[in-house]
């Protein structure tokens, strides 16, 4: 019967990693559930919902060894609202019990019996990342990942190893964010790979990363699992095997005779601003009138109730053009642009729209045009 002391601080840690892969199962209920495991001088927490699994261990004294299944959700509130630094988790008679200085606290819990064990993942080429370059460019480039669980295609970030460089992709078929990184010099020279990773995954792994100092992070894949590695924390996640849109076609095939530049800071005001205007529209949700015209944009979004009217001034290489674009897929892009100008590349109101900060050629991003009304 599982006896063991531990910081609650670690455990409530540890508690906050690990249910990010676990989702509420009325099926099988013991997946609704984090699994904790005393055993060889070693603390396990688990959680799976057969698609991702993410392990982790802390430390702490063990009277006893044993295993349990535990209603995360109540536990961790629990947590957070006492303040004792070390805490007994104590099972009795398939219950548990928190025991601190102040008081014994009873949970109930699935049976342990019925949790699902996990394969260990031993295959794929390893490479190692810097953990704030990855973060931060997975946090870009999710932008466009569909959230629609249904549109499993897309419900992901691609992720590709080649020619020396990390390329990350997403699109939900309206816009699409790519961004690739030159692969540091002792990660050069390996296997390549191609995995669409899904997007619950990716939200995920921005948590931990977030809660982890670790500077780096260790990647491997077989093709049909991704493995991700901390020193104490294992994520585990199927791949999405659909195929995913050929955005490699679109990057070339992209042709454009206008360019506008704009000052970033000013253009994203102004965009906000419109947001509020055109996000209830409901003809064309979120969507803005933009003329470029001799050196200027006329911004220009309307609902049932108002309308607003903004000009900001640009540098302009081509004709004029009047377009109609979804306001927000700009405002979430040209938020994360960390230069001072933003470029625009256009051809006709009907084409595809290039977003990129003027001085980075890593990161690009497509958008496409809504119906034009006038």
């Amino acid at each position: 019967m599982l006896n063991v002391k531990v910081d609650r601080k670690e455990i409530l840690k540890a508690i906050q990693i690990v249910e990010n892969s676990v989702t509420e199962n009325k099926i099988r209920e013991v997946l609704s559930g984090i699994y904790i495991e005393a055993r060889e001088n070693r603390i396990i927490l688990k959680g799976t919902d057969l698609e991702l699994s993410i392990n982790t261990e802390i430390s702490g004294e063990i009277n006893s060894e044993g295993k349990i299944v535990i209603k995360h959700k109540l536990i961790e509130e629990f947590l957070k609202q006492i303040a004792d630094e070390k805490i007994e988790l104590i099972e009795e008679q398939g219950k548990l019990t928190i025991r601190t200085d102040s008081t014994n606290t009873e949970f109930s819990l699935y049976d342990a019996e019925n949790y699902p064990t996990q394969s260990r993942f031993e295959m794929g080429v390893e490479y190692t990342f810097e953990k704030s370059k990855l973060l931060a460019n997975i946090e870009n480039v999710k932008i466009s990942a569909s959230s629609d669980p249904e549109n499993l295609a897309v419900n992901c970030i691609r992720l590709e190893i080649e020619d020396n460089k990390l390329k990350l992709v997403s699109s939900d078929t309206y816009r699409l964010t790519y961004i690739e990184e030159e692969l540091e010099e002792n990660q050069k020279n390996k296997e390549g790979l191609s995995v669409s990773i899904p997007l619950k995954t990716i939200e995920g792994l921005i948590k931990i990363m977030k809660l982890i100092d670790e500077e780096t992070i260790s990647f491997k894949s077989d093709g049909t699992r991704v493995f991700f590695k901390f020193s104490n924390v294992e994520i585990l996640t199927r791949v999405i095997e659909l195929q995913f849109p050929d955005y490699k076609s679109i990057l070339k095939s992209a042709q454009h005779d206008k360019k506008i530049l704009l000052n970033t800071k000013d253009f994203l005001s102004v965009l906000k601003r419109t947001l509020i205007f055109v996000r209830d529209n409901k003809d064309a949700k979120n969507g803005g009138i933009f003329s470029f015209e001799n050196n200027k944009l006329i911004l220009t979004g309307i609902n049932e109730n108002a309308k607003i009217k903004e000009e900001l001034a640009t540098i302009q290489e081509g004709e004029n053009l009047k377009i109609s674009l979804n306001v927000k897929f700009l405002v979430d892009y040209i938020s994360i642009i960390g230069g001072k100008v933003t470029e625009l590349r256009l051809m006709n109101s009907k084409s595809s729209v290039v977003v990129k900060d003027e001085d980075n050629d890593k990161s690009v991003y497509f958008t496409m045009p809504l119906a034009l009304r006038e």
